[in-house]
Formats: structure tokens, C-alpha cells, sequence
């Protein structure tokens, strides 16, 4: 017997109960009372501990605030890390949801407030709801696989944390390896000819303004070579060239010849024409020398070179999708760059191939071990489950687990997990198409008694579970939940006698007029009454008292219920 148990649970303005606080125990309790009495808001209460999604509506009518608190006992080396620090040495650990209708929802671990999220993670393993609506669960094709492979222990759990983490891997794996082949394509694009380009502009020197800089030095360049062609030229108009006469030789034999037309004495004349053929010969030495720079021949080679280079420049920056010397010379230290990464890419990309081949492969075996151990857990689970079927009236039907191969690997492994119901001579069909309310709520049931110790939870709340189940059904089912209540604590809210019977504590709902919703712990005769009037819907009835007595002492014999205080087995008035 679990000592994971809740101790006492306290409810405040939740639906219609307006103060309430309910004592428990370990086994089974069950909870009973007319309908619309408030045993739903017993059971909301439960739900909101569970950590379900609050609504505005669960408050009770002209109140802002609701409370449900609850005590629990366990072990406490069995604490989450949520709430170690606080209850390391202490063997009650103290859970409260508060509810506010200005939406100022809180929840609290001994006192310390923490996130929803994670006080429902750890009320996951305290308790438990299972309702008319629980079956929806077993429809569950995934749910149906973690129910299976619970089957399997510390063993599929390990299997399930390796694939899980192989998988995870080799996904990560081939999401890396898709990652780098698009960049490797997109700089492959962007950089198609970015060796080529690279290797042009290597001798080029480039600065970041230096295509502005050409382009000045190319005006002036050519501006300086027109000038210095047109003062060669005009030089050599007034010198002439090696075989040519120039103006200046035409000027000096034109002079002489003038002189000696000249009768006289002409020595005046000559000193005025020597000097002033002497003064313009110093004047073209002097321009001659002043414009003595570059020779035109090194000025067009010059201006070719440069224009050359500048060609060069604008033919890259075309080729590179550039505008401008510092763009370009970006471009050029980005494919640089992606040169270098595509080189160490072909290697690391050899390399992801190769460990997602590994990784694969290990999945596979992984899978294939857990389909293993599966198939073996499903052979194992349904001999249990079909006992316990038998025992609750419904021995001609066969419960079996299918598990079939899938084509691909997920993190959970590569099957299917069916669960199957066969009646008489009829062929299997899955849970979902064939088995009644009442024959999913036994096959539920037998599920969880079926399944190891370490996936209950502290404590089970069953809502209704029995409807669709009347006479022997109904009572078998409580057999089995009072053979559960042996593994762990189990709270049954029901309309059925002789499930209530059976129980070791029992708590009554009851409303009376406007008054709130008071919940009372039955025992000796007010616990005879009651079973009574789930019995008939009358209380006072003798017939109906002395066959809930029956029904308690019966119970009591099967090691049900404990024997009501001073009661005793004869007929007696309303």
C-alpha cells in the first residue's frame, strides 16, 4: 500500500461549496450525493490541484477569490527539485491554488509561490484525474504507445532516452548538413567567380577611394598630355625637326638676306638681328626647358597603364555587383572569406555525412530494440489486462496491443501501438470502433491496474467511471478499484450503491436549499441511509436500509468496507 497519499483537502468557493474540508486516508473513498448537489465542484477542486486551466466561472457566486489546499504525505527524498530545498526533512508537502476573479491566479508550494507550469508538472505524479471524458485518452494513439511502453520499465525508458537523444542528434545532424549546403549554394552564386576576380585584383592595390583617385589622375594626366603634345608641336614648328626647317631657321636666313639688300653700312642692322635672333633662340631654350617634364611618349605610356588598371577596376566591379573601390574591396575580403569557408566546409560536411550515416543507423537498432521489448510488453499487458477484463464481466472479450513497423524513425521509435478489443468469434477491431462507454471505462480501469506500480500517481479520482455499468458489471468494477486502492490512494465520486459499499471512507454532498454545498464524512447509520438512497432515491425506506446494510456487511467480508458503528442486520422504520 502507497503512503503517497493526500491527507486533507480544503475548498473554498469553488462552485457551490462555500467552506469545505475533507480528512482522507489511503484506499478508497468514495464521494456520493444527489445530483446537482455540488459533487462537481468537489471534483473541479481536485482538477484545479491537478493544475488544470482555471475559468472565472469556477468561483463561487459574489466572491473575487478561491481557495483549494491540500496536505500531501510521501517520502520526502521523493520531492521534485520545485520543492526540495523546502521539504527536504518534512513528510508533508502543502500545495494551494488560488483563484481571483481579476485574474490574479497564483499557486504555492509550501508556501512559495511558483509558475502553473511547473506546479502542474509536479502534481502530474501526485494525482490524477479520470473521468467519463479519461476514455478520450485511450483513444489516443500516441497515449496508447506511452501506456505500452510503460509496460516496459527502466528498460524502455532507457530505450526511449536513447532513441530520444540519437534521434534528437542525428536530426540536429541533418539539419546542420541542410544549413551548410544552402550557404554553400548561396556563396557558390554570390561568389561564382570570385577566384578569378580575386586573382585580377590582386596586383591592383587597391584603397578604398582609389577609383576616384584614378579617375582625377586620369583628367590630369590627359589634360598634361595635350598640353605637352601641343608645346612639342608648336616647338617644332619654330625649330623644326632634325630634317626639317623650322620658322626659327626660316626667320634667321630671311634676316640675312634682308641685310644684304641693305646698301651701307649695316652694322646697327646686324647688332638689332643678332641680338633679337639671339633673345628668341633664349626663349625657346627657355620654354623648351620648362616644359622639359615628361616626355609625351612617357605621358601616353603612363596614361595607358592607368587606363588599363582603371578598366580593370570598373570590368571587377561589374563582374563583383559593385559601385565603388570600397565595396568592391569588401566583396573581395567576403569572398575571400568564403573561399576559405567553403574549403573547410567540403571537409565538415564529409565529415556530418558520415556521423548522420552513424547516427541512423544507431536509431535504427534502437528502434528495433524498442520494437522488441514492445512486442514483448504488448504480449505481457494484454495477459494482464484480460484477467482483470474477466474478472469484470467481460470474459468473452479479447484485449490485445498491435504493434506495427512504421517506415520511418521518429524520436519515440518506428510503431504503431493499437489497442484492440475482440468479443466472442468476432474479429479485432481498435478500442475506438467496437467497445461500448461502459466496456471502455472496465478496459480503462483494467489498464490501470495492469500497469506498474511506478506509473500511478499518489492518488486517483475517479469521475463516474461506472456509468454505463449497472448489477454485476458494476459491482466487479468496484472489486477492482478497491484492488487498486492497494497500489494507490483512489477517491471515486459515483452514483452506484454498490461501488459506494465497498469503500473503507465515504463522504457525503449535500445542498439544501440556498445554503452552500456542505460535504460530510459518512459512517454507522448516516452512512446506512445513504446507501439506501442510492439504493431507491429513498432514504427512509426500510426495504432499501436493510439491503444497504446487507450490502456493508457483504462488502465488509470481501474486505471492502468497515463494519458500520453499532449496526446490526433487522428491520427497522424510516
Amino acid at each position: 500500500m502507497t503512503d503517497r497519499v493526500i491527507e486533507e483537502i480544503t475548498i473554498r468557493n469553488v462552485g457551490g461549496v462555500a467552506s469545505a474540508s475533507l480528512k482522507l486516508n489511503s484506499g478508497l473513498t468514495v464521494i456520493t450525493g444527489e445530483s446537482g448537489a455540488g459533487k462537481s465542484s468537489i471534483v473541479r477542486s481536485l482538477e484545479l490541484l491537478a493544475g488544470k486551466r482555471s475559468q472565472a466561472s469556477f468561483l463561487r457566486s459574489g466572491e473575487d477569490e478561491a481557495v483549494v489546499e491540500a496536505v500531501f504525505r510521501e517520502e520526502p527524498g521523493n520531492w521534485t527539485d520545485t520543492v526540495q530545498d523546502e521539504s527536504k526533512d518534512d513528510p508533508f508537502f502543502f500545495a494551494r491554488r488560488v483563484l481571483s476573479r481579476n485574474g490574479r491566479n497564483r499557486t504555492f508550494f509550501q508556501e512559495r509561490q511558483v509558475p502553473l507550469s511547473s506546479f502542474a508538472s509536479v502534481m502530474n505524479d501526485k494525482i490524477r484525474i479520470q473521468s467519463q471524458f479519461a476514455q478520450i485518452d485511450l483513444l489516443d494513439p500516441s497515449r496508447q504507445r506511452e501506456i505500452l511502453d510503460f509496460c516496459g520499465g527502466g528498460e524502455s525508458s532507457a530505450l526511449l532516452d536513447a532513441l530520444a537523444g540519437t534521434f534528437s542528434e542525428a536530426v540536429e545532424c541533418e539539419r546542420s548538413l541542410r544549413t551548410a549546403k544552402k550557404k554553400e549554394q548561396e556563396l557558390k552564386t554570390r561568389f561564382r567567380d570570385g577566384d578569378a576576380i580575386l586573382a585580377a585584383a590582386k596586383g591592383l592595390k587597391l584603397t578604398p577611394e582609389c577609383d576616384r583617385e584614378w579617375e582625377r589622375e586620369l583628367d590630369e594626366l590627359s589634360l598634361q598630355l595635350a598640353i605637352t603634345r601641343k608645346t612639342r608641336d608648336n616647338l617644332l614648328q619654330i625649330t623644326g625637326g632634325a630634317s626639317e626647317q623650322g620658322l626659327l631657321d626660316a626667320i634667321e636666313s630671311t634676316g640675312l638676306e634682308l641685310l644684304k639688300a641693305i646698301p651701307g653700312e649695316k652694322a646697327e642692322l646686324q647688332r638689332l638681328f643678332n641680338e633679337g635672333l639671339e633673345s628668341f633662340q633664349m626663349f625657346i631654350k627657355e620654354i623648351s626647358m620648362q616644359t622639359g617634364g615628361l616626355s609625351v611618349e612617357e605621358l601616353e605610356a603612363k596614361l595607358e597603364s592607368l587606363e588599363k588598371k582603371t578598366g580593370l577596376l570598373r570590368k571587377l566591379m561589374r563582374a563583383a555587383g559593385t559601385f565603388s573601390a570600397s565595396a568592391f574591396m569588401e566583396w573581395c575580403r567576403e569572398a575571400r572569406e568564403a573561399s576559405e569557408w567553403l574549403r573547410q566546409q567540403e571537409a565538415l560536411s564529409a565529415s556530418l555525412e558520415e556521423k548522420g550515416r552513424k547516427l541512423r543507423k544507431e536509431a535504427g537498432r534502437l528502434a528495433a530494440e524498442l520494437r522488441s521489448l514492445r512486442l514483448r510488453s504488448a504480449r505481457a499487458l494484454a495477459e494482464r489486462v484480460n484477467s482483470h477484463l474477466s474478472g469484470l464481466a467481460m470474459e468473452d472479450s479479447r484485449f490485445s496491443v498491435q504493434v506495427t513497423p512504421l517506415e520511418k524513425i521518429r524520436n519515440t521509435g518506428a510503431d504503431e501501438v493499437l489497442f484492440t478489443i475482440a468479443a466472442g468469434d468476432n474479429k479485432a477491431a481498435p478500442v475506438n470502433r467496437t467497445a461500448s462507454g461502459g466496456e471502455l471505462s472496465r478496459i480503462l480501469l483494467a489498464l490501470q491496474l495492469s500497469l506498474p506500480d511506478v506509473s500511478l500517481p499518489g492518488t486517483l479520482v475517479f469521475d463516474e467511471v461506472e456509468a454505463g455499468l449497472g448489477g454485476k458489471a458494476a459491482l466487479l468494477a468496484g472489486y477492482k478499484l478497491l484492488e487498486l486502492s492497494g497500489k494507490c490512494q483512489v477517491i471515486l465520486v459515483t452514483h452506484e450503491a454498490t461501488i459506494a459499499a465497498l469503500a473503507q471512507y465515504h463522504f457525503m454532498v449535500r445542498k439544501r436549499g440556498e445554503s452552500p454545498v456542505e460535504v460530510t464524512p459518512l459512517s454507522g447509520e448516516d452512512r446506512v441511509a445513504e446507501i439506501a438512497r442510492m439504493l431507491s432515491g429513498d432514504a427512509s425506506l426500510r426495504e432499501a436500509r436493510e439491503h444497504a446494510r446487507k450490502l456493508l456487511f457483504s462488502q465488509r467480508e470481501k474486505g471492502g468496507a468497515p463494519v458500520p458503528d453499532n449496526l446490526e442486520i433487522h428491520p427497522v422504520s424510516g
